[in-house]
């Protein structure tokens, strides 16, 4: 789910025969310490981010519909488990359609977006962790909305039936729509970037062309164009300088600021911090709840990237 930002551990959804749930997992002794117990071990699934102290993820609770979920909260600091947000149910008794994205945590606020209505209708929400205060900053066409420093919350919106995406945003603080940064102004149509709060990449030209800014305040610029006949995909992650992104079916490692990439594995995804890489590979056999390999790196730990050939 994320990095722990210590250097040493990570947050995880675990299955075990004693414990099915969210957990934060020592990377040294593969210890953990329990979160949240799953209510169905079965179905139930997790995605989040970690904001330094607060632990945030919506808990999905079927391996088909990503609109039955439920959103919490953990205070790392306290232990204190709140439930903060809920799918809502169309008349019709169905929950109503919401993309499958992981709420985000960022300076003590939390976003998520989720359907409200017919024809992709989505609420975005803002939640103050330390109060536990939902504000809905926005209903309408948007999607992906993530937190950036300010705090500002971001997100992807059509203004009118098929025109293409523009980034908006709004203060996490007040609700109140704000001029867009400029490593963001300029993005249409694209994939919802992935942010640390700081530095932003995303992809564009039909998932051909990555983009990368080290800053809110300085335009991004292109640091790979895809070979032909291949894309790149969705499973972003950045932190400052340093990017994971995959073109199928190969995961890279790049330092952006140099141009400088290495292949890390055939398969699996990765969370990245400042400080460490945690990689998890697919497993060898399909399964609802397989054994797989996870792979924690210390970044300081890794050698210079050489120049690509």
């Amino acid at each position: 789910m994320a990095l722990a930002n210590d250097g040493r551990s990570f947050f995880a959804e675990i299955y075990t025969k004693d414990y099915s749930g969210v957990a934060k997992i020592d990377a040294a002794s593969s210890r953990y310490t329990k979160i949240k117990r799953f209510p169905d071990p079965v179905n139930d699934q997790a995605r989040g981010r970690f904001d330094g102290r607060w632990l945030v993820w919506a808990e999905y609770h079927s391996l088909y519909t990503p609109g039955d979920f439920t959103v919490w909260s953990w205070d790392s600091r306290t232990g204190l488990l709140r439930k903060i947000g809920a799918a809502t149910r169309s008349p019709g008794g169905g929950f109503w359609d919401s993309s499958l994205q992981a709420p985000v945590a960022l300076g003590g606020y939390a976003t998520w977006g989720q359907g409200v209505g017919p024809n992709n209708l989505d609420d975005i929400h803002v939640v103050d962790l330390a109060r536990g205060r939902d504000r809905v900053v926005r209903r309408g066409h948007s999607e992906g909305p993530f937190l950036i420093a300010g705090p500002l919350v971001v997100w992807a919106e059509s203004m009118k039936r098929g025109a293409l995406t523009v980034m908006r945003a709004a203060s996490a603080v007040t609700g109140r729509f704000v001029a867009t940064p400029p490593a963001l102004r300029g993005l249409r149509g694209g994939l919802v970037p992935a942010s640390d709060g700081e530095a932003v990449v995303y992809i564009t030209g039909y998932w051909k062309s990555l983009w990368w800014a080290p800053s809110l305040g300085v335009k991004p610029r292109r640091v790979l164009n895809s070979p032909d006949g291949y894309t790149i995909d969705n499973s972003l992650q950045v932190a400052g300088n340093f990017v994971f992104f995959s073109i199928q079916p190969a995961r890279y490692f790049a330092n952006a600021a140099s141009g400088r990439y290495i292949e890390i594995g055939q398969g699996g995804f990765a969370r990245l911090d400042a400080r460490s890489l945690v990689f998890f590979k697919l497993p060898a056999k399909k399964a609802d709840h397989p054994i797989s390999d996870v792979v924690f790196l210390s970044l300081k730990s890794l050698p210079p990237i050489p120049p690509c050939k």
